[in-house]
């Protein structure tokens, strides 16, 4: 006889999580070290626009698909830094694909797209000769990740990856106006784990941010606080109106049924 242990998972209600998350590429000119077929040197990268949360919390693991032309075009990480740093001589697009805990979140993997960048935007003909060795190519992109109804375990891992403050909205039908003209009206709460570093003395990831000590200072940061507000409110304000559009076809639906209600009810008096 099978003894199965099964871990009975509890999902939150009225709970919506988000965790900012940033991905790009940098990349550096060889320069005279270069040859046909490496002319830079790159690194592909996911991190937390924090530099003080730990992604090892929420992430189990991040797999790089890199163009087939590379030795292991597929490369698995399942720790933090979650980066790939190779060298070649074209631009192309990678994929990005986010574990989430597994056991712990019961959420599907999070699909990524980034075109790596080797040359300037505002001058993509310059050729590697006369690119600067030390000047690089940085392409980076904010998201944010929602997780609805998370798991109750995952939703505590995701918050404790915070060494600074999270941010919590009641988005309870709440009366429009200021900031919250944009809130949900939905009895739930909302989540954001801190996507700016706020401290003086930020806590020591147990790992480094990058391999890659002239990555590092490119890193983007996200200190406008009103710019990241603005976008939670933006996506905000799209997810009332879908519930706008939902509700109205519902009420179609309805209207639609008393009418078919009405007709059988005209056809069945006139055979009467």
């Amino acid at each position: 006889k099978k003894n199965s242990n099964k871990i009975i998972m509890t999902r939150l209600d009225n709970i919506t999580t988000c965790l900012p998350i940033a991905y790009g590429s940098v990349a550096f000119s060889l320069g005279e070290k270069a040859d046909e077929y490496h002319t830079h040197r790159w690194t592909l990268y996911l991190r937390s626009p924090n530099p003080t949360y730990d992604l090892s919390n929420a992430i189990s693991r991040v797999i790089f698909q890199l163009h087939p032309s590379f030795a292991q075009p597929t490369r698995e990480l399942t720790k933090p830094p979650f980066e790939v740093t190779e060298t070649g001589w074209g631009e192309f697009e990678a994929s990005i694909r986010i574990v989430w805990r597994e056991g712990v979140a019961d959420e599907r993997c999070t699909m990524l797209t980034h075109g790596i960048k080797l040359y300037p935007s505002n001058n993509p003909q310059l050729s590697n000769q006369t690119q600067p060795t030390d000047v690089a190519v940085v392409s980076e992109k904010y998201d944010e990740v929602v997780f609805t109804n998370p798991e109750e375990e995952f939703h505590r891992l995701l918050l404790e990856g915070n060494t600074e403050e999270y941010c919590v909205e009641d988005n309870g039908n709440a009366d429009g106006g200021g900031d919250n003209m944009n809130k949900p009206e939905s009895n739930s709460t909302t989540i954001t784990t801190s996507a700016i570093s706020t401290a003086t003395t930020p806590s020591k990831l147990p790992y480094p941010l990058s391999h890659e000590p002239s990555v590092i200072q490119y890193f983007r940061t996200y200190g406008d606080e009103q710019d990241v507000q603005a976008m939670i409110a933006a996506k905000q304000f799209l997810e009332k109106e879908l519930r706008n559009v939902k509700d109205r076809l519902m009420k179609a639906d309805e209207e639609l049924e008393e009418v078919k209600a009405a007709l059988t009810l005209a056809k069945g008096g006139d055979a009467g």
